[in-house]
């Protein structure tokens, strides 16, 4: 989007402090990932994902061609449960993790399948981050237009 700022609005943080990056990484098809997302996963030092208690991350294998050697990981992980609890105490650990690095001065990008903000597991960091850090919000390809894409049918049309 040309013009769109590059921050979310909210309070001033402070200028020593690193950049938090919500990265949507799109559908599952790591060539569907943004140009952007892939730029701030090459330069953020720190990278943050959400990962299951049990297997391998697939945030972070969508964007595992883009994670260049020797910048830290911080898997989040989390207990795929239906209640809400276990989870909510995952991300205020996870945030205070992320919240020493960005007083660091560290830029930490933190990977989402998806959308950031649509179904997006950083919508609950951005809660507790957000209003103390510069935070930047890079959207992600839906499933829901690539489902289309794939299918082959718009998912809306003018009448002609």
């Amino acid at each position: 989007m040309s013009g769109a700022p590059d921050s979310v609005p909210g309070p001033v943080p402070d200028p020593s402090h690193g950049t938090l990056h919500g990265l949507g990484l799109g559908p599952g098809d790591p060539e569907l990932m943004t140009l952007k997302a892939d730029r701030l996963i090459r330069s953020c030092p720190v990278i943050a994902y959400p990962a299951p208690d049990h297997g391998e991350s697939f945030a972070r294998s969508i964007a595992a061609g883009s994670i260049p050697a020797g910048v830290e990981e911080i898997p989040i992980v989390i207990p795929m449960r239906a209640a809400r609890a276990p989870a909510q105490a995952v991300y205020d650990r996870a945030a205070a993790v992320i919240a020493a690095r960005l007083e660091a001065g560290l830029d930490v990008a933190v990977l989402c399948e998806g959308d950031p903000f649509f179904y997006g597991s950083f919508m609950y960091l951005f809660a507790r981050l957000s209003g103390r850090f510069r935070t930047q919000v890079a959207p992600g390809v839906s499933a829901l237009t690539a489902s289309a894409a794939v299918a082959g049918r718009p998912l809306a049309a003018r009448d002609a």
